[in-house]
């Protein structure tokens, strides 16, 4: 097993659940309105075009050819299987040649989130993305951008929503990618009240343009000379505090660094208790299943409630099952007793 995992220090103030992490509804596009909906992007439940003309594909769709061809995995833009669940978005991010008599062609897909952004919280974007079969583009610029209010071009002259993304893939790495999902992340400090989150292609032709690669020579249906990409399984969630603070560090030491790749260094995460009454440890993946747990009172034998004990419960990144768990950002709640009897919960 060869992964990093992050377990990430901060205090958790919302009344949101662990299951309701990600502020991004619909984040797999999975809600519509049709039983079996066509490409038209009107079908999908809360999200909206910024500018151009996005796609939906589904599984339900087998027919691969133009007009029909929104299924999954063969569709008119080439054969790609969803990155999880049955439906997935495209849209164009760059044209080499005007779409309609319009210069700097390019789709937005935005989307207003559960909750605004609090001031000085660090917030993490992941997204995923894979370069369309016909596409003879494939570009580096894809980026996200959140704001207080919603943002929109209506693609007169220009479809290029001009604004700097908070969140922007690396200008050197070009996805090229056909045949898998190409993770896109990052992590930003909110100025508050952000809640519209837009994705897409935020740099002009010449800026693209400098970092771009021919990939193919197709000639189907125009998009042939556009770099179009698949988009799947949006997230947004604080993964940070404006101060990191953890109480009575003197009774309970909680590690952060965590990195189970069995090369001996930071191969657990451990939870070190000193001379309490009661520990709880429970780790949640971001869809808030629970991936590990740890209780005193479950321990073998007779137990003093009155006698403070030290624990050291450690997890090994796979889950209750057995199975190694996958990358990303983890969860924990911790709850213990004080030898004063006062109970402390901490989550991060």
């Amino acid at each position: 097993m060869n992964k990093v995992v992050a377990i990430i220090v901060f205090w958790c103030c919302s009344v949101l659940s662990f299951g309701q992490t990600n502020l991004v509804p619909n984040h797999k596009f999975e809600e519509y309105t049709l039983s079996c909906p066509g490409n038209n992007f009107s079908f999908i439940k809360n999200w909206f075009e910024g500018a151009g003309s996005v796609n939906f594909f589904h599984k339900c769709k087998t027919q691969p050819s133009w007009p029909f061809g929104s299924g999954i995995p063969a569709n008119n833009c080439g054969n790609q299987s969803a990155l999880s669940d049955s439906a997935y978005l495209g849209f164009a991010l760059y044209s080499s040649i005007p779409q309609n008599g319009i210069k700097e062609y390019r789709e937005y897909i935005e989307v207003k989130l559960y909750d605004s952004l609090k001031r000085n919280y660090t917030y993490c974007v992941e997204f995923y993305v894979s370069l369309a079969d016909t596409a003879d583009y494939a570009i580096s610029s894809i980026g996200a951008y959140l704001s207080i209010d919603s943002i929109s071009n209506d693609c007169i002259s220009t479809c290029l929503l001009n604004y700097s993304a908070q969140i922007q893939n690396d200008s050197l790495n070009i996805i090229t990618d056909k045949q898998n999902w190409v993770k896109i992340s990052g992590s930003f400090v909110a100025k508050g009240g952000e809640q519209y989150l837009t994705i897409g292609n935020f740099y002009g032709d010449n800026f693209t343009e400098r970092h771009l690669q021919k990939v193919s020579n197709n000639s189907v249906l125009g998009w042939s000379e556009a770099a179009y990409y698949y988009i799947d399984d949006v997230s947004v969630f604080a993964c940070d505090s404006p101060a990191v603070s953890i109480n009575d560090s003197s009774f309970v030491l909680i590690s952060n660094v965590f990195s189970p790749n069995q090369d001996g260094v930071n191969d657990v995460w451990e939870v070190t208790a000193n001379q309490v009454l009661q520990l709880s440890v429970q780790v949640f993946n971001r869809w808030g299943e629970e991936v590990y747990a740890f209780n005193s009172s479950a321990l073998g034998g007779q137990q003093d409630t009155t006698l403070s004990m030290t624990y050291n419960p450690a997890w090994d990144g796979f889950t209750k099952s057995g199975l190694p768990v996958s990358d990303g950002t983890y969860f924990y709640v911790i709850s213990y007793t004080l030898p004063n009897g006062e109970t402390k919960v901490e989550k991060g």
